[in-house]
């Protein structure tokens, strides 16, 4: 006879493990579209590749080559897409396999990388390589984030910085061979060094004589500015200008004096203005 009791309680055994399985499939399929999700509508590019080339890649990978889909994609290297010469001198593709080395003994590595679009554009990226094992074997998850707007953003702030300190130490030309150099506000030795470049060569270009630096609107002015000041004097004496000091305070003058060096090539005058009259009917 058949055992009907046992059958069907080996029945309902079957139905419950085949329920637990289809909820823990059901689980992975959720959290698979999760990280799908999240990889696929993440802004920066993400590509798995192995020996053979790119296995798989988000959108951001597809836009940041300026692709049209994703099999112009697959099947390529990471390194193919890039120009043959890094910023830093090196072939592409020899330093990609020493990236990728890296990368394996690390279990990480993250750098700097000049890649290219489709469009022939090269861009910069910080690269994040992450070694993985598949079924298939040994590969790379690889991830680009664009530095494009970063750089561009860093650029523009460069040439701001640039235009405000040479604004901040304007060479003025006030009349035939004479410049006027008003400075204001600290000067260090960067700011120092920047103005004695510009003073020079407007001294050259202009084939000025006299050089009129007012100190009227200097901050914290001691031994190091004066120093500063003393050789500006000298390095435009070299190029047949001379040099007028003029709003100086006791403080300024305390600090000059305090110097051990040779004054003759400096001249004094009251006020700007005092010395830009007398330049002119010099000249």
């Amino acid at each position: 006879m058949v055992d009907v009791t046992g059958a069907q309680g080996d029945l309902a055994a079957l139905l419950h493990e085949n329920a637990v399985l289809r909820a823990r499939l059901a689980e992975c399929e959720a959290s698979a579209e999760r990280f799908r999700s999240i990889v696929e509508h993440a802004s920066d590019a993400y590509l798995l590749f192995d020996s053979t080339g790119i296995l798989d890649c988000n959108r951001a990978s597809i836009a940041m080559l300026r692709c049209t889909d994703k099999h112009q994609v697959l099947s390529l290297h990471p390194a193919v897409l890039s120009p043959d010469v890094q910023p830093d001198g090196r072939r592409s593709l020899e330093k990609s396999v020493e990236m990728d080395r890296t990368a394996r003994e690390r279990g990480f590595h993250r750098f700097q990388w000049m890649h290219r679009r489709m469009t022939g554009e090269d861009f910069p990226v910080e690269v994040t390589l992450t070694p993985v094992d598949l079924r298939s074997g040994p590969a790379m998850v690889v991830t680009w984030h664009d530095l494009s707007e970063l750089q561009a953003r860093e650029e523009a702030l460069r040439r701001q910085d640039e235009v405000i300190r040479r604004l901040s130490t304007p060479v003025i030309a006030v009349g035939e061979g004479a410049l006027l150099l008003p400075i204001v506000g600290p000067f260090g030795a960067r700011r120092a060094n920047e103005t004695t470049t510009a003073l020079l060569d407007a001294i050259s270009t202009q084939r000025a004589r006299t050089v009129i630096v007012d100190l009227t609107g200097v901050e914290d002015f001691d031994a190091a500015t004066a120093t500063a000041l003393v050789r500006l004097a000298a390095a435009a004496g070299l190029l047949g200008a001379e040099v007028v000091l003029t709003g100086i305070g006791p403080a300024i003058a305390t600090a000059i004096v305090g110097l051990d060096v040779d004054l003759r090539q400096i001249r004094t005058a009251t006020s700007a203005g005092e010395a830009i009259a007398r330049a002119l009917r010099r000249h």
